[in-house]
């Protein structure tokens, strides 16, 4: 399955298809031990934007992709992996990811 790189709005005519692919693609790939997940969470770009963006080269699109399509705004896709923007109000706080640890 060939991407094209480029970065798709959802306004462009191929969004949804774009994210489809995205998601079969992804789905159960661990990668290597050079894999990651990034999430930037800019102020200025969630203040001005109303965005956060999360970049991943492995399952965490195809997961990010099934758990939150509606709050998608735009993706980015690169060779390796993709960079999916989501809408501010779709995005739990970044402190929920942590366990409450008390020793």
């Amino acid at each position: 399955m060939a991407f094209n790189i480029n970065r798709y709005s959802k306004a462009h005519p191929t969004f949804n298809k774009v994210l489809d692919q995205l998601e079969k693609k992804f789905f159960h790939v661990g990668g290597d031990e050079d894999a990651e997940v990034i999430i930037n969470w800019n102020k200025r770009e969630a203040k001005e934007e109303n965005v956060i963006s999360i970049y991943a080269t492995n399952s965490v699109i195809s997961s990010a992709i099934k758990r939150c399509r509606p709050g998608i705004q735009s993706v980015d896709v690169y060779e390796d992996g993709a960079t999916l923007y989501f809408r501010l109000s779709a995005v739990r706080p970044l402190h929920t990811v942590l366990k409450v640890i008390n020793k």
